[in-house]
């Protein structure tokens, strides 16, 4: 199994930019990522929207700070197309199975079994 948090950094590094990063996570102290959140339509996520700038900005941030643990779970979309899911502090994933996905992710995550690829979306 990889570190929790270099799966979610692996699937943002395969991603498009301009994502909309939608997270349960309740017990979330950190900070700089609660200041990113926006409320949604759903009482229980809130919403990250990210630009190529701002993901790399989050990117560094999930390097250096342990906040992935306190991620429920999360979903990643493009507009209204579902990119990812991920659960129990991203200990495993769901890739749409539209997302073109190199090789050295295959090796890192699929190959692995901390990600799976969706047969529905």
């Amino acid at each position: 199994m990889i570190d929790d948090s270099s799966l979610l950094i692996s699937v943002f590094k395969i991603l498009p930019d301009d994502i909309d990063f939608y997270v349960q996570a309740p017990s979330l102290e950190d900070e700089t990522i609660l200041n990113m959140m926006d409320n949604t339509g759903y009482a229980y996520y809130k919403l990250i929207k990210l630009d190529s700038l701002k993901k790399r900005f989050f990117i560094n941030h999930l390097e250096t700070h342990s906040a992935v643990q306190y991620f429920q779970n999360i979903e990643i979309k493009n507009g209204d197309t579902l990119l990812f899911q991920g659960f129990d502090g991203i200990e495993f994933g769901i890739l749409s199975k539209n997302v073109k996905m190199p090789e050295w992710f295959k090796e890192k995550c699929i190959d692995t079994g901390d990600c799976t690829i969706s047969n529905d979306w």
